[in-house]
């Protein structure tokens, strides 16, 4: 899977980049799904005010 949809926060996190800033152990209290369809997160963020998680959508690039 791809992407955790946390329907308490309406947070979509990526699941390869999440951290313990993302708080997605928090996820576990309520209801959540797992999902690799992108159309589907796109729909959520359109119609159901669902945003994806700054902590692990936007990574940061190093450079040295």
């Amino acid at each position: 899977m791809k992407y955790l949809i946390d329907h308490n926060s309406k947070f979509v996190h990526e699941i390869q980049y999440a951290t313990d800033r993302c708080k997605t152990h928090t996820t576990l209290e309520g209801p959540k799904e797992y999902t690799d369809s992108s159309d589907y997160i796109s729909q959520l963020e359109s119609g159901k005010s669902y945003m994806k998680c700054p902590n692990c959508h936007e990574v940061p690039l190093l450079m040295d």
